[in-house]
């Protein structure tokens, strides 16, 4: 995308606090928002949008009395019946009790399902509809004590980034594109399985997740399975202290400015790739991981590296309230002297570990958080999939399921990440 330089100027004047002695009187936000609709590629966008396409509820369960039991589960579909059901939320109970616990789960799905599973993997499920339904009795029973062929895997979401912020990004949302899922292994362990499937951006890119509404005090430990680190490439190599840039601490777990637990998850986007990468005093070459259907010059396909993220709080009753929309996945970025955290929109201003300035300018999120784990995002140069002037283009451009629609009206099209233009995303063999 091609950046209009007198708006960058006056923009940074207005808003950068690091190393300038603009006043910020000078910005004018008016034009920045006209500056803003005239790159946007969609003709208009919902006010009112907060860019969420998972819905969050507090459940209290009345756990039946089975002998044995283990856990309860809320799933996206019957285990029995459908192959591919996921756990929306999770925690330890045994019979009778009454377990406060809170969900998050796709707005599309419209009936769950909550299971109380024992210690032998025996699961008895009943169904109710989120939209309706807070208090659990399992009166109606539909699987009643019985084995399932598979074990049910945690919801994972694709988080999709743009590094241009505070320009207009290019809306392919490939910049850096990680997946994550959480599945409570303990009474009081929490893990976290991060997958950095994508890197399309060519400057220096660091990744955290920040705990909403827990503090760096509520954590025990946090660890890595097998001690495994992004910040080591695929030799073992650890990166070098000169290109600590952007984010310059390599400890697993952080505090954050106003005392928040905050889990680092690599310091340089393309070093996490695991590519052997020659580095010369912090300078290296940087390619566009997965962002391209092949492999040559600037792009280079990788199987994607995971790492499981172990976290241990003081107190087991905080897990029961830890649901994906309590996690703030954010990339850090370098703009003009200043470092600049890149977060989903609803969180925008959350300065976590750097105090940045942030747009009031409305307008396209600079990240998406996708409730999939299969979620395809666009090709490098190709845009989500936007609408204008009744057009539809991009990689989500499906009439009445595409991306536009939804950014037009958040009421719409929340189905439109179910629908890839299969020549416009990427996609693994």
């Amino acid at each position: 995308m091609k950046h209009v330089k007198w708006l960058i100027i006056v923009f940074i004047c207005a808003v950068t606090t690091v190393n300038l002695s603009c006043s910020r009187n000078v910005f004018d936000q008016e034009k920045y928002q006209e500056i803003i609709d005239s790159l946007s590629p969609v003709d208009t966008i919902d006010p009112n949008h907060d860019w969420i396409l998972n819905a969050s509820k507090v459940l209290i369960v009345n756990v039946p009395e089975i002998e044995n039991v283990e856990r309860i589960q809320v799933l996206t579909a019957n285990p029995r019946e459908e192959g591919d059901a996921e756990i929306v939320g999770e925690a330890f109970a045994s019979s009778g009790d009454r377990v406060t616990m809170s969900i998050s789960y796709p707005k599309i799905v419209s009936t769950l399902y909550v299971a109380a599973v024992d210690e032998e993997g025996y699961y008895t499920i009943s169904s109710f509809a989120p939209a309706t339904t807070s208090i659990i009795n399992f009166d109606e029973v539909i699987v009643d004590h019985e084995k399932i062929s598979y074990e049910p895997q945690p919801q994972q979401f694709t988080y999709c980034f743009e590094e241009e912020y505070p320009q207009p990004g290019d809306y392919d949302y490939n910049d850096v594109v990680v997946r994550i899922a959480q599945k409570r292994t303990g009474e009081k362990e929490m893990r976290f399985d991060v997958q950095l499937a994508a890197v399309g951006g060519m400057k220096q890119l660091a990744a955290c997740i920040r705990l909403i509404d827990y503090k760096y005090d509520d954590i025990e430990s946090v660890k890595t399975v097998d001690d495994l680190s992004f910040n080591k490439s695929a030799n073992g190599k650890e990166i070098a202290d000169q290109m600590l840039v952007v984010l310059k601490d390599k400890s697993v777990f952080l505090r954050g400015r106003n005392n928040e637990a905050v889990i680092n998850l690599f310091v340089d986007a393309h070093w996490a790739t695991g590519d052997l990468l020659d580095e010369n005093y912090g300078v290296m070459t940087r390619k566009k991981y997965n962002v391209a259907n092949s492999s040559g010059g600037d792009y280079q396909m990788m199987v994607p590296r995971k790492i499981s993220y172990v976290v241990t709080f003081k107190n087991a009753s905080d897990l029961n309230n830890l649901s994906m929309d309590k996690i703030d996945p954010f990339i850090i970025e370098e703009y003009n002297g200043g470092f600049f955290e890149v977060h989903t929109y609803i969180h925008r201003s959350a300065q976590v570990l750097n105090p940045y300035p942030t747009s009031p300018v409305r307008g396209l999120p600079w990240a998406l958080s996708v409730p999939s784990s299969n979620f395809c995002w666009p090709l490098e140069g190709v845009n989500m999939g936007f609408l204008m002037k009744k057009a539809t283009f991009g990689a989500y451009q499906t009439m009445g399921h595409s991306f536009g629609h939804w950014a037009m009206d958040q009421t719409k099209a929340l189905d439109w990440y179910l629908f890839p233009s299969e020549t416009r995303v990427f996609r693994f063999n």
